[in-house]
């Protein structure tokens, strides 16, 4: 994934989706390297995203680079499992 194409306001959903899925259901979806990359981006660019979840992300988690603490809503829970199933899991199961 190519973290500097994503819409700023879209690193919320990414950011939130792959901490779930990573952090909770044991599914990782981005490299280390990505993950690190969109939190900081959201971090330089943080006054200017807009989102609706935005107030689920902290900045210290941002710079620690981790998701852990996150309080997850069923939005986002079920975005992730569909975000997952529909990208990744239907190829894991076709191979």
């Amino acid at each position: 994934m190519n973290v500097q194409n994503i819409q700023k306001n879209m690193l919320v959903p990414y950011y939130l989706m792959s901490s779930y899925l990573y952090y909770v259901e044991d599914k990782q979806v981005l490299s280390d390297h990505d993950y690190d990359n969109i939190a900081k981006r959201l971090l330089n660019e943080w006054d200017q995203v807009k989102h609706y979840h935005k107030h689920l992300i902290s900045k210290d988690d941002l710079k620690a680079g981790t998701g852990y603490a996150i309080k997850f809503n069923n939005r986002i829970k079920n975005a992730a499992l569909n975000w997952y199933w529909y990208n990744f899991d239907k190829r894991e199961n076709t191979q």
